[in-house]
């Protein structure tokens, strides 16, 4: 990536102002109070007060955020702004891109912060039939052969419960985030994505999540080709997840192996562009003919 003005970057600016992005990264520090230190995070906040002219993206070296942070009193020292980037990265609200000059070398980084959404009110991953810690070796290989449903059957149940309440109370019901079902997913998610997830996840905040997860790793690659042409890919990603999801072959949550999964996927994906874009040579235009 070449290196050049903020205003060159907009383009990887997931806000719309400068409020949005103040909105998500509170979301995102009361969700992770625990994730810095004191510096770590006065490294954070300068970082973030970088990020205004657009909106969730600086550009800017270290050395120069640790100047800054000198002159400001804070003296932040260039280890904890590395250690408060590694975090960041790895909890998901940052994107560190290199840049290069035209003559050659590295310029500065440009920081793009991710939109972080609060947890949904409902569990990720719910079981038919939950299983105990003192259950025998031979109850637990029977339970492996079984059908894993991950839908929320008792919450259907109770969304339906309202449902009759509604035909017959005319009291005005108002539904929490958790109770709309898949068609109050935002328009920007698309159908093809919505109709392969519903049959596990019904809910709208849930397939959102799997979506942003899905343009997290998107902007990881920096493809020439739009996030709306690679539905399939992410797709693949998702179905690939749940199959593993069913052999028990998952350690960590659903929603962090799916966005490992698709990183893997993405990267193939770009090492096929990448090469496309490479010229080929014509061994039969080079052979002389005596």
């Amino acid at each position: 990536m070449r290196a050049g003005n903020i205003k060159q970057f907009t383009r990887f600016s997931q806000f719309t102002n400068v409020g949005e992005f103040n909105e998500h990264k509170k979301n995102f520090l009361e969700d992770h109070h625990q994730l810095f230190t004191k510096s770590e995070f006065m490294a954070f906040e300068l970082l973030s007060q970088y990020s205004v002219v657009v909106p969730g993206v600086a550009n800017a070296k270290i050395d120069t955020l640790v100047e800054r942070s000198s002159e400001k009193g804070a003296g932040v020292s260039r280890a904890s702004f590395i250690r408060m980037l590694r975090k960041a990265k790895k909890a998901g609200i940052l994107v560190v891109y290199k840049t290069y000059r035209s003559s050659g070398g590295f310029a500065h980084n440009v920081f793009v912060f991710q939109r972080f959404d609060p947890p949904s009110e409902t569990e990720v991953i719910h079981r038919e039939n939950d299983e105990s810690a003192g259950d025998s070796k031979a109850v637990h290989a029977e339970n492996e052969t079984e059908t894993i449903n991950l839908l929320i059957n008792h919450q259907d149940q109770k969304i339906n419960i309202r449902k009759e309440n509604v035909q017959t109370n005319t009291t005005p019901v108002n539904p929490s985030l958790k109770d709309l079902d898949e068609t109050f997913t935002p328009g920007n998610v698309p159908n093809e994505f919505i109709q392969a997830v519903k049959p596990f996840y019904n809910r709208a905040i849930e397939i959102y999540r799997f979506w942003q997860k899905a343009r997290l790793a998107y902007i990881k690659y920096t493809f020439d080709m739009p996030l709306e042409f690679m539905v399939p890919v992410v797709i693949d990603a998702f179905k690939t997840t749940v199959f593993h999801y069913k052999h028990r072959k998952i350690k960590t949550t659903f929603v962090q192996y799916f966005y490992g999964t698709l990183c893997g996927m993405f990267g193939v994906q770009k090492r096929k562009e990448h090469m496309a874009k490479k010229p080929r040579y014509n061994w039969l235009d080079a052979v002389e003919c005596e």
